[in-house]
């Protein structure tokens, strides 16, 4: 309730501000002579305005028009000057109030009758060279009715200019947009403050790619295609609120950067709203934003990884991933937002002019200096500067004793003096509506300084200096030292030094525009910073400085695009400092739009003030399925509200081997990133444990270790085709053709008698030992049913059984079963039925004959999962570990449940990448689990053996782990006694006993046999 009571006041303070100037001030009124317009709104003055515009050209004149109506029938245009750089520039249209000053459109005007080709009410000019400082103020504009064609202001202005208190109605609803700044490429950047759209196509257009727009306060009613549509533009808004029954916002563009904070958006049309309050192509950050009746709050289709907001409410959204160096929260740091403030002004009679009783100069070159000085200490409260030429001061001004307004009327002060801030017998001093501003200001005292409209050199202030307001300002350089600022459409241009150095100060700019390389901002001394929309311009030194720097401070950046102009890119993007450890934040990583620039929606570095501290969220590496000899990079990451105890940068960590078979190598374990070889295959579980001083946090990364890895279409794992692996499906339907060439094969359950199996065969005759350990992983198109987890979805996997001398049946293909010819009725075990769940206490079920198969397992089709869709199963190993003389091995995979239609997996013929694997892991004698290859890995010792009791024993050390059996044979090879048979560990040395007081004298044999070896040791019992 208190915002909206704010907003409103704001508003009507707008609507019914009275702007006046004193005689002598330079202002064009446009109702005096020579030009004597008349405002009753019958007249047409078209012309008369017109000649008012061409007669100042380029002169930094303020065309005014008073309280009043007044009647156009065509376009006016921003004055031509002789040269073409002097056109279309340096030209202010300003009315005495919003609610008093009107222009309005005569009805069905000509040359406003087309759509297509549409002209404005206002037109501000396009051409080659800049239009600085161009501006339209406290006016309303009425675009009449029968002007289909129309639009209310074509606006143009560069590095400092502004539309500020407009209302702009389509009387009759109809019109092309009210704000177009899409006609024409380089504009901005500037100021848009306080302006209300009534009707059109399109409230405001924005396009190209530079320089940046900052909009505040905008209101908009009944358009019929976009509130706001924006084209590749730097757009920065807060506090947008849209009336429409059309999207309110949409963004447009690979250079598009809109940044929302504040504002409320409501839906009003009858039907039910089927599309977002704001569309999204570009890139896009939006915060504090209510919605109303809207099918969702954001649609987001842009090139990053944002799903857009499906409710009502945007509390903050971002939509790239947010960024950091040290730890903070990822969300924005959010500053009190201030607005500008706007004193009781001294009426204009009293207002003191620098020339006349003061003796003040243009355009000659002598030292004004002394006159501006003497102004101010002879008592005055406002001093305007008349346009038309440039005042000069070489010495310093110091303002002080009753000063509280400095307004130059759009004059123009150079010179090496700068303006000493010293004090005021008012709260707020105020200096606005420069061309230029002399070499700068230097702030001491403690009041408020506001600078609006203005360029400045260079801005500096004391320890103890009162808050700052700036807003549609070009300062080259600031710096802020223990300071509360608040900037609005700030445009700097400097590569010589930082263009803002925060020393302990609180810095909010809403639409910053950064020219030339350098730092734009060094933040120190635990100062504050939220820059919202920044758009920066690089040239050649930005390879030499960060772009941001934070030094033991606070930052965040929401919305960064970068232009290159000669593909100078800023390599490092940020550099943060905290508790002595520094990181940089390089360009490598972060997307890029067309020219080569990096964009960025969140950058934040900031510990936060309020709140405990919270335990760090770990991820550590992701699961994976790699071979033996791969070396694998583990990337971890923590994410900390950085209130730990000892404010590390970033938390300490630690990678750790929690489970596994074999011995892991880390690279550097106390690192975020590090590689790791394993030295042997099985599953391991790695754990990464961060430590913020005062909680610790780990998570624990699953890794399956095989071999080697086998595919249908590749049996020996180097990639190139080979061997006798297949696949193929098998249709109920076609049931007597065969699917072999297919790239995709169909698995499905159908009670219409349409189900489709799958068959899988694998050549593993290329591995070189015993199979250990064995997993099948499969591919697949996405398909939206996998991730219904009420009804998910679950195939069965069988084994087919290779017996020696006997086959599948009549009829049926053998195990060496080829793709071309495999169809329903000759597949092995197929019986004719759909599938359905297998029941293993029945051994029945899936439509495979359990004569002929071993069920293996359910198979869940998961593309999102790390591991694919991937089944690995003790069943499915001892399946592997069958001897089959062919070494083929069949999988056939049925459906679980009914469905509407067939599932798909990729078959070999989509190629190597997509073809179904199977992973091997094999027994090789000559190696151990620690990595060690030697001769034999089995240690066999002798049997001891004690001549008096016949106690014996022997020691055996395996490499590998597995299943043993020792027994012992007498002479004739006759079983006596087993010793051991059971899963054994590697690398362990054990020692077995047993008694022989019972064996008659003679030879025996100690035999012990593994699943890759087999050993013998003879021993000889006297008895």
């Amino acid at each position: 309730m208190i915002r909206f009571s704010l907003l409103v006041l704001l508003s009507v303070s707008a609507l019914f501000a009275q702007i006046q100037f004193p005689h002598g001030s330079g202002v064009v009124d446009i109702t005096k002579p020579p030009y004597n317009a008349k405002s009753d709104g019958k007249s047409d003055v078209t012309e008369i305005i017109q000649q008012a515009l061409d007669d100042h050209a380029n002169g930094d004149y303020i065309i005014y028009l008073p309280n009043g109506i007044y009647r156009i029938s065509r376009q006016l245009s921003w004055p031509q000057a002789d040269k073409e750089e002097d056109s279309y520039r340096r030209t202010i249209l300003q009315g005495e109030s919003m609610g008093g000053t009107h222009l309005i459109m005569s009805d069905n005007a000509y040359g406003f009758d087309n759509p297509d080709a549409p002209r404005a009410m206002l037109y501000t000019g396009m051409g080659n060279y800049a239009h600085n400082r161009n501006a339209i103020r406290d006016l309303t504009l009425h675009t009449g009715k029968g002007n289909p064609g129309i639009i209310g202001v074509r606006f143009n202005a560069n590095y400092q200019g502004t539309l500020l208190n407009l209302k702009i109605f389509a009387d009759d609803g109809n019109g092309v947009a009210g704000i177009d700044m899409n006609y024409t490429d380089n504009i901005g950047p500037l100021f848009v403050k306080n302006v209300e759209i009534h009707g059109f196509d399109v409230g405001i257009l924005t396009g190209f790619p530079m320089y940046g727009m900052t909009f505040e306060h905008i209101t908009l009613f009944g358009q019929k295609k976009y509130g706001i549509e924006n084209h590749d533009q730097v757009l920065t808004i807060r506090n947008l609120r849209s009336h429409n029954a059309v999207p309110a916002v949409v963004n447009y563009g690979e250079n598009a950067l809109l940044t929302m904070i504040g504002g409320a958006l409501e839906y009003t049309g009858k039907k039910k709203a089927k599309f977002a309050a704001i569309y999204n192509e570009g890139f896009l950050f939006a915060r504090d934003i209510a919605t109303s009746r809207y099918a969702k709050a954001i649609d987001d289709r842009g090139p990053a990884s944002g799903d857009g907001v499906e409710g009502s409410e945007i509390i903050e959204y971002s939509s790239d991933l947010p960024t950091n160096l040290c730890h903070s929260p990822l969300y924005s740091f959010k500053l009190l937002a201030a607005e500008t403030l706007v004193p009781m002004e001294q009426s204009a009679d009293q207002w003191v002019g620098i020339q006349g009783d003061y003796g003040g100069t243009q355009g000659t070159g002598s030292d004004d200096s002394k006159a501006i000085q003497q102004a101010i200490d002879d008592g005055a409260e406002t001093i305007y500067f008349p346009p038309g030429g440039r005042y000069t001061i070489n010495k310093d001004i110091h303002v002080r004793n009753r000063v509280r307004r400095l307004i130059g009327t759009e004059a123009t002060i150079d010179g090496t003096g700068k303006f000493i801030i010293e004090g005021s017998a008012f709260k707020e001093i105020t200096i606005e509506r420069f061309g230029e501003f002399g070499a700068g200001i230097l702030h001491k005292s403690p009041q408020t300084l506001i600078l609006k409209n203005i360029k400045i050199k260079d801005y500096e202030s004391e320890k103890g200096a009162g808050d700052l307001y700036i807003e549609d300002a070009n300062i080259n350089h600031i710096v802020i030292n223990y300071q509360r600022v608040w900037a609005r459409s700030l445009y700097m241009d400097n590569d010589r030094k930082t263009k803002i150095e925060n020393n302990g100060g609180t810095l909010w700019v809403l639409g910053l525009t950064a020219n030339n390389g350098n730092t734009v901002l060094h933040n120190r001394a635990h100062g504050e910073a939220e820059l919202i929309g920044v758009h920066v311009i690089s040239n050649r030194k930005a390879k030499y400085f960060p772009m941001f720097v934070n030094d033991s401070a606070s930052i965040s950046v929401e919305g960064l695009r970068e232009t290159l102009i000669q593909g100078n890119a800023f390599p490092k993007i940020a550099e943060e400092t905290r508790n002595g450890s520094t990181k940089t934040l390089t360009s490598e990583d972060l997307l890029k739009n067309p020219s080569g620039g990096t964009m960025m929606t969140l950058f934040v570095g900031y510990i936060p003030k309020v709140g405990s501290n919270e335990p760090p969220e770990v991820e550590g590496g992701s699961d994976l399925i790699l071979l033996q000899n791969d070396i694998v990079k583990l990337s971890g990451k923590v994410y900390d509200d950085g209130r730990g105890a000892k404010g590390y940068c970033k938390d300490p960590v630690q990678w750790k081997k929690l489970s596994g078979p074999g011995r892991v190598v880390f690279s550097n374990e106390k690192d975020y990133e590090t590689d790791v070889s394993f030295s042997y295959s099985g599953r391991y579980n790695i754990t990464f444990t961060a430590d913020d001083g005062e909680f610790k946090a780990s998570d624990t990364s699953r890794i399956y270790v095989f071999d080697l890895r086998t595919s249908t279409r590749d049996h020996s794992g180097n990639g190139v085709a080979s061997g006798r692996g297949m696949d193929t499906w098998i249709s109920e339907f076609d049931s007597y053709t065969p699917h072999g060439d297919d790239s995709l094969l169909q698995i499905g359950y159908s009670k219409e008698g349409a189900s489709a199996k799958v068959y899988l065969k694998f050549d593993i005759s290329a591995v070189p030992g015993p199979v250990s350990d064995a997993a099948l992983q499969l591919f697949m198109p996405p398909d939206p049913r996998y991730k219904n987890k009420k009804k998910p979805v679950e195939w069965n996997v069988f084994g087919l059984l290779e017996e020696p001398g006997k086959d599948f049946g009549d009829g049926m293909a053998p195990v060496d079963w080829q793709e071309t010819e495999l169809t329903w009725y000759s597949a092995p075990a197929n019986q004719d039925g759909p599938g359905g769940a297998f029941v293993q206490r029945k051994n029945r079920g899936g439509g495979i004959d359990p004569r002929y198969t071993t069920f293996l397992g359910t198979i869940k089709p998961n593309p999102d999962s790390p591991f694919g869709t991937f089944i690995k199963t003790s069943s499915l190993t001892d399946f592997m570990k069958r001897k089959h003389k062919s070494q083929l091995y069949t999988f056939i995979l049925t459906a679980v449940a009914p469905s509407d239609s067939s599932y798909f997996i990729y078959s070999r013929d989509a190629g190597k990448a997509l073809a179904p694997v199977l992973y091997i892991s094999y027994f090789d004698s000559n190696r151990t689990v620690s990595g060690a290859v030697t001769e034999s890995a089995i240690q066999l010792s002798k049997v001891n053996i004690n001549i008096v009791s016949l106690d014996c024993n022997f020691d055996l050390t395996i490499g590998e782990p597995q299943f043993v059996k020792i027994e012992i044979f007498n002479e004739a090879g006759k079983f006596i006694q087993q010793i051991c048979g059971r899963e054994l560990e590697s690398e362990k040395k054990y020692t077995f006993t047993f008694k022989a007081k019972n064996y008659p004298t003679g030879k025996y044999t100690l035999k012990v046999s593994g699943e890759s070896f087999s050993k013998e040791e003879k021993f000889y019992i006297l008895n």
